[in-house]
């Protein structure tokens, strides 16, 4: 089952989460959750959508026609095996969880035959915090998690989460909102100056692809609060409300507003819906970020102050970045700062709520996704 559960939620728990929607019981790309334990020791929730393995592969298939005609098939298998698409990695943001990608974009993904996975940061999705009782994690924590995360991905690692995606397989690295400034602080880990670690070198990750969709910019929340002050101070209120007072879990006129847009008639998100997130946001905020701890390392502190790019985006694999039309969270000015930091010229702009992923116009990002990974 991809959402949340009774049988995942923390024992402190007061609430009850309703149902999952209704599902294809005959879909073969259905999501699938587990509780792995990462090599960071975090026992996390993992969410996996892989497509089904053909029985007949095009290499069998080359391999029985060379047996029979006496042909060379090296560099037509050659050919095939470089064909073999992507893994999609998905990291979500705060007051969520795996399951954010496990309700249209995984199921899509893998029906056009790209594996997907998605873990559960510290605090969320049933996934414990690692110091019993704490309220907050540091950014280090979930970097840590991110790492091994992405490491256990091969087969071949001696702390395989056992997905049988192979040995070395190619990884497309995909962060929403939060998520994406935790990417930020990971690149920095595995591709800047400071990295004198050897057990996290980047040749250890396959690593073929980035994409930050909606993300938190390179400056976290701060100057970004301080601009929609300055425009509106209702809207200043809804966010500080939605977050710090944790308003959006039981207000849904706010909880529309910050992360749906509009109505059920605009983005196909019902009342049901509605309450629906709300409660795996109830579920998913146990233990959130340390904000104070996190103000001391962003990101920015190391973006060139001409340029605002990453000292490190030189060394990086093919990068975009993804902003929304609606989004009521992340403003214009923080999207392009983070284009900038990943040094790109200009993000793409799509028509979207802030939660790109989720209701009637969540093939817009995926659209967008999908033209980069094509194009690797």
């Amino acid at each position: 089952m991809p959402y949340p559960s009774p049988d995942h939620q923390r024992s402190d728990a007061s609430f009850a989460t309703p149902p999952p929607p209704p599902q294809n019981k005959n879909d073969e790309n259905q999501p699938i959750t587990r509780q792995i334990l990462l090599g960071s020791g975090t026992m996390a929730e993992v969410i996996t959508c892989i497509p089904p393995k053909k029985t007949t592969s095009p290499d069998m298939l080359e391999n029985i026609f060379s047996s029979l005609f006496g042909t060379d098939n090296k560099s037509s298998s050659s050919s095939s095996s470089n064909k073999k698409k992507p893994t999609l990695a998905f990291l979500h943001g705060s007051f969520h969880a795996s399951w954010c990608w496990a309700e249209k974009y995984m199921p899509f993904f893998a029906s056009l035959g790209y594996p997907c996975v998605a873990f559960s940061l510290q605090g969320t999705g049933g996934t414990q915090v690692m110091e019993a009782g704490a309220k907050k994690v540091k950014i280090e924590s979930h970097v840590a998690d991110l790492n091994a995360f992405l490491k256990g991905l091969s087969d071949d690692d001696a702390a395989t989460l056992g997905l049988e995606l192979g040995d070395d397989p190619k990884i497309v690295l995909i962060g929403h909102s939060f998520g994406g400034l935790t990417i930020m602080k990971w690149l920095e880990r595995m591709y800047g100056d400071n990295n004198d670690d050897n057990s996290n070198s980047p040749k250890d990750i396959n690593l073929a692809g980035v994409g930050l969709m909606c993300s938190v910019p390179p400056s976290g929340n701060g100057a970004m609060t301080m601009r929609f002050i300055r425009r509106s101070l209702v809207d200043a209120w809804k966010i500080t409300a939605g977050f710090v007072m944790k308003k959006a879990i039981t207000d849904k006129a706010i909880c529309r507003d910050l992360f749906f847009g509009g109505t059920e008639d605009d983005n196909g998100i019902s009342d049901e819906d509605v309450e629906r997130y709300q409660s795996y946001f109830q579920r998913d905020t146990v233990a959130t970020i340390d904000l104070g701890d996190l103000a001391k390392k962003l990101p920015s502190a190391l973006a060139d102050v001409e340029t605002g790019r990453a000292p490190f985006v030189d060394r990086l694999p093919p990068v975009f970045v993804v902003g929304a039309t609606e989004d009521f969270i992340v403003d214009r000015e923080g999207v392009d700062e983070t284009a900038r930091y990943m040094g790109l010229e200009e993000p793409l702009i799509v028509d979207s709520p802030h939660d790109v992923m989720l209701g009637r116009r969540w093939n817009n990002g995926a659209d967008a996704i999908l033209e980069f990974i094509g194009a690797l």
